[in-house]
């Protein structure tokens, strides 16, 4: 069965719906969480639209004491419920990306993550970051689709 469990993180309300749903699931089938958590490099951000105003390194504090965070509170429900539990911060534009490189070099058998489900003109617009890994991954993918 699986042995190292990929989960992906954001740090939002839904993203983080998934974490009691993947300790379950790991601790169901004698797992270890790799949780991952990525995040836009900042010389992406200062060209994007919504253009940062943040100087660079002050930028880069900020998103790291996020990461930090985050991470910190999936790690400790994990370790909580007697779930093994690595934690990464990786800044990559393309999080589809960041997710399939750190599920192959962490030596994950499965890749979990959240999906709010949408279709049609939203699915488009927003894009889907779950759907980008499903359809360029070998690693199977368990969808967790909360409320």
């Amino acid at each position: 069965m699986y042995k190292n469990i990929l989960l992906p993180v954001d740090g939002s309300e839904f993203g983080m719906g998934s974490v009691p749903y993947a300790i379950d699931f790991a601790q169901s089938v004698g797992a270890r969480i790799t949780a991952l958590n990525v995040t836009t490099p900042y010389e992406s951000a200062a060209i994007d639209a919504f253009a940062t105003s943040l100087p660079g390194e002050e930028y880069r504090e900020r998103i790291d004491a996020n990461a930090t965070a985050i991470l910190r509170k999936m790690k400790s429900a994990a370790e909580a419920a007697g779930v093994p539990v690595t934690a990464y911060h990786v800044p990559n534009i393309q999080p589809w990306d960041a997710i399939i490189k750190a599920a192959k070099e962490h030596g994950c058998d499965l890749i979990l993550m959240a999906s709010h489900g949408r279709a049609g003109i939203m699915g488009v617009l927003l894009g889907s970051e779950t759907k980008k890994v499903l359809t360029h991954t070998t690693i199977p993918v368990l969808v967790w689709r909360g409320a």
